[in-house]
């Protein structure tokens, strides 16, 4: 099994737990390619829906607003969990995530305005201890930033998923207990800096020059945006 890029520390604190499974984050995916992108900030990204203020807990166990980690900044938000093998699924997103941080990082349009957050499907294994552990492994100060967040139960998270169009499914075995699969579509929203999600990305849609070109368009229609300090 393949030890490279945020597996490798998640994989690290796995077995230092004794957990059953372990996440294959790191692992080569298929990316959709993206050609012939028209040049950014010559299109408009539409209003779809606004996001809402859900209440979810940061990596330090600390109750936060959804709107602390995208409000005033060009966010992109994907939900996941820790333990998803599903090649189509969370390690798409986190490939494409890692590739958006590391350009923008070089990007004097990006570097200070972009964030990038994911939000925990499974708060009943992906606990504040390592969405800690994530968020430490994916973030550096030359790197824009990447929040991850849980929340305290199953019930809490139902609002923000229903309101965001976001169905899952918990997989049973033949005795009906569950297997730690969560059956869900990946989606990834991009958000501009007043909480309205201008673009919802799926599989076959997202790749990281898309993702790239979006926030980009969007930085240029939000000069004002900055990741330096979260909204409260």
């Amino acid at each position: 099994m393949k030890t490279k890029g945020a597996f490798a520390p998640f994989a690290a604190f796995s077995l230092a737990l004794t957990l059953a499974s372990a996440p294959v984050w790191g692992a080569q995916t298929a990316t959709p390619t993206v050609s012939n992108l028209p040049a950014p900030g010559t299109y408009a990204l539409q209003r779809i829906q606004r996001v809402p203020d859900a209440q979810l807990l940061d990596a330090d166990d600390r109750p936060t607003a959804l709107a602390v980690a995208t409000r005033g900044a060009i966010t992109a938000l994907a939900f996941f969990y820790g333990h998803c093998v599903d090649p189509a699924g969370c390690p798409v997103a986190w490939s494409a995530f890692e590739a958006l941080q590391k350009e923008a990082a070089s990007d004097p349009l990006l570097r200070d305005r972009l964030r990038l957050v994911f939000v925990s499907l499974d708060p009943a294994h992906d606990t504040p201890t390592v969405m800690r552990l994530l968020q430490k492994s994916e973030n550096a100060e030359t790197l824009p930033p990447w929040r991850f967040l849980t929340s305290r139960s199953q019930s809490d998270l139902a609002p923000l998923l229903a309101s965001m169009g976001q169905d899952i499914g918990f997989e049973t075995d033949a005795t009906g207990r569950p297997t730690g699969v969560v059956n869900h579509m990946l989606k990834v929203f991009l958000i501009d800096p007043e909480g309205w999600a201008r673009e919802i990305y799926t599989t076959a849609f997202l790749s990281p020059d898309n993702l790239i070109n979006d926030a980009r368009t969007l930085a240029m229609a939000h000069p004002e945006a900055s990741n330096r300090n979260e909204a409260r």
